[in-house]
């Protein structure tokens, strides 16, 4: 007999029901006001990214659809960050731009796919500047997790983060408000208040602390049975990883940029944990997803009481 976790990691109505969970957290957090159908059409968006981004890299290695349901579930939960209309269109551009750049693995020759991939961070950067920290990081991670660095992919990616600002420059010269770059640019060199967490609620720290906490349960997980799966799936896990602790370490180090990292660290992680609650079988397991089932639940109540 199948445990409760096989048995819903498996369902084919899991994502529906999940969808349905997360439509209710938004009408709930009353953001009718706030651009609620918007929000919700790049979560929907978003959440079929990240089902396109499992099924073409095949993540897990059976039928499930717990990286996407992870997603929509971890983003439910931080519902106190969804009125952020620029950092949810940089987090689409992120999803789309993992979505690009496997495409590239182990394939040095692969400038298009590395160009439009770092088209679309470009694009991510003009809503979030921030975004260009991970630029030398997406270099490493092209070079040591995905094997397509060359000096053509690297003449392509500075290409495609350079393209969104060619052609905001035509905007920007038209209505003359050239102004918009210095002050857009700026932003990368202040580093307000490092380190000084006091500046997080309890709310968004308790959140940030429970997603390290799957993702380094998931993540022991992995390296447990990596074994099984294929070595590009390996390295895509492994690329996701780098970037989910990366972010957490930036998080920290700027604790100002909350919302729109939060955004990248769930999406790092939700395939890590998605892999975790479909590919686990033990009691323990079985065990540790209802209590991360009942901790999500409580949680995202919590938060809605902001």
């Amino acid at each position: 007999m199948k445990r409760i976790q096989n048995r819903v990691a498996g369902s084919r109505i899991a994502l529906p029901v999940t969808a349905v969970y997360a439509l209710l957290v938004c009408l709930i957090n009353h953001l009718v006001g706030q651009s609620l159908w918007l929000q919700l059409l790049l979560l929907a968006v978003s959440t079929l990214l990240m089902v396109q981004l499992n099924n073409i890299n095949a993540l897990i290695r059976i039928y499930s659809r717990m990286v996407s349901c992870s997603f929509l579930v971890l983003m439910s939960m931080v519902t106190f960050i969804f009125p952020g209309l620029e950092q949810s269109l940089a987090a689409l551009c992120f999803i789309v731009f993992l979505l690009i750049v496997c495409y590239a693995y182990q394939n040095p020759r692969a400038a298009g796919a590395v160009f439009y991939a770092f088209l679309f961070v470009g694009v991510a950067s003009i809503f979030s500047v921030q975004i260009l920290y991970f630029v030398p990081l997406f270099w490493i991670v092209l070079a040591f997790n995905l094997l397509a660095f060359s000096g053509r992919t690297f003449i392509a990616s500075l290409m495609g983060l350079i393209c969104p600002y060619w052609f905001s420059l035509l905007w920007f010269g038209l209505t003359g408000e050239m102004d918009w770059y210095s002050a857009h640019f700026m932003a990368l060199a202040d580093f307000y208040e490092p380190l000084d967490l006091s500046l997080w609620t309890v709310h968004q720290l308790v959140s940030f602390l429970f997603i390290i906490l799957l993702t380094l349960i998931s993540a022991v997980h992995f390296f447990n049975t990596s074994y099984k799966d294929k070595i590009r799936t390996r390295m895509i896990f492994e690329m996701l990883l780098v970037i989910a602790v990366f972010t957490a370490v930036l998080m920290v180090l700027q604790p100002t940029l909350y919302d729109p990292f939060v955004r990248i660290l769930i999406i790092s992680a939700s395939p890590l944990v998605g892999h975790y609650l479909a590919l686990s079988e033990s009691r323990l397991s079985n065990i540790t997803f209802i209590g991360m089932l009942l901790c999500v639940l409580g949680l995202t109540i919590w938060n809605l009481w902001i």
